[in-house]
């Protein structure tokens, strides 16, 4: 879970923004919360009385009451960890922001087509350290990808192939049983005796099989139906 805090005296802005940082982490398999600030002095409140759990903080610079350089000042002296992000609508102000830390900046007049690339490097810089991966060792070589590049396994006697969302795979000796084991509670469903699956990458669920990202189509087990439904419905929230 991302928690984003979008801060901007302007509506329309903030209602622009929040529709992009939600498709943007719909994009990337992600869940996330945006709270909407219409000034900088609600967003330093919410700090001082300990209710502020933001990962990242989208903020306007300039804003009629309290602006948000002197907003992040603020809010510095009590997260020096949370990322900044100020969007602006001149470049003017964007060296003044070196001494809070800002992460990133981004022009209004470019938000339309720069904010995707921007809140992806936030994105990516928040996740890299405790980003959930999976690890295993085949015959040649140890292997570890992120759980949300993971497609589905598939099992074969005593061999398990990983197929990744990439068109990777990979080939190792292991029991399916101990997979799964191994990612509960990471949104995997056992939609057959031989296939463990991403049930955040699954598209549909039909009778007898489902459909994933990419096109593949597996079975699904009469007696793993309801199981497998209630994963891509849990999934899908």
């Amino acid at each position: 879970m991302i928690s984003v805090a979008v801060c901007d005296d302007e509506k329309v802005i903030r209602e622009y923004i929040r529709s992009a940082v939600m498709d943007c982490l719909a994009d990337l398999d992600l869940d996330g919360r945006v709270t909407e600030f219409d000034d900088g002095e609600p967003l330093c409140a919410a700090y001082q009385d300990g209710s502020a759990d933001f990962d990242m903080i989208l903020l306007d610079i300039t804003m009629k009451r309290c602006d948000g350089l002197s907003a992040a000042k603020r809010i510095r002296e009590v997260d020096p960890d949370v990322m900044i992000v100020f969007i602006t609508a001149s470049a003017e102000y964007v060296f003044s922001g070196y001494e809070v830390r800002a992460f990133r900046y981004l022009l209004k007049p470019e938000l339309a087509h720069g904010f995707a690339g921007v809140f992806r490097e936030c994105v990516a810089e928040l996740t890299k350290s405790n980003e959930v991966r999976y690890s295993f060792r085949t015959l040649s070589e140890q292997i570890s990808i992120p759980v949300r590049d993971i497609l589905y396994f598939e099992s074969d006697k005593r061999k398990v192939t990983v197929r990744c969302v990439s068109g990777k795979t990979y080939t190792y000796y292991a029991k399916l049983d101990a997979v799964q084991e191994e990612l509960k509670n990471r949104d995997f469903v056992r939609c057959h005796q031989s296939y463990l699956v991403n049930a955040k990458k699954i598209l549909s669920v039909r009778s007898g099989e489902l459909e994933l990202d990419g096109g593949a189509v597996l079975p699904v087990s009469k007696h793993r139906a309801k199981e497998t439904n209630e994963a891509f419905l849990w999934a899908m929230r």
